[in-house]
């Protein structure tokens, strides 16, 4: 979706957005039924996911045995080599990053994650642009319910003006 200021090398070359600290372990993403089942069939292993239960459904998120801090971890569905197994079968957030959205009592709104180094100085003016000129916000949040999880805190993001 954001392939008019994101390059695929650029992301590939990074993956920040697939490795966590303990305290950016929340970032990881949630995975539905549906998910887990392509991702048993890929061969990945399911012990490295724990299942929960969210507003009656299952979800599955990633089993992180942090030994220090600051030790990264990395999402189990990342091949260092390859990059993401699951390719366009990937959560939505996944495929959205480094915008996440985020609710509140105002409503849904967007923010791009300062964490990102592809996404500095003018490159964010120019992600900004296209989420609010070029439709890209009103895409993103059409599409809210392919989400699985909604994130209230936005502290680290640049929010998109409403």
């Amino acid at each position: 979706m954001l392939k008019n200021v994101l390059s695929y090398k650029t992301c590939a070359d990074c993956r920040i957005c697939c490795s966590f600290v303990k305290e950016d372990a929340w970032e990881s993403p949630v995975f539905s039924e549906e998910d887990m089942k392509k991702i048993l069939a890929l061969g990945i292993d399911g012990s490295r996911f724990q299942e929960k239960e969210e507003n009656g459904q299952k979800i599955y998120t990633a089993k992180y045995d942090f030994k220090t801090d600051s030790q990264i971890l990395l999402c189990p569905c990342l091949d260092e080599k390859s990059g993401c197994m699951l390719g366009d079968d990937k959560p939505f957030e996944c495929s959205i990053w480094p915008v996440r959205v985020f609710e509140n009592k105002s409503g849904a709104y967007l923010g791009v994650a300062s964490a990102c180094p592809a996404f500095e100085g003018e490159k964010l003016e120019k992600i900004l642009h296209e989420l609010k000129e070029n439709g890209l916000e009103k895409k993103i949040l059409s599409m809210k319910r392919r989400l699985n999880k909604v994130n209230k805190e936005a502290e680290g993001y640049h929010i998109v003006d409403r």
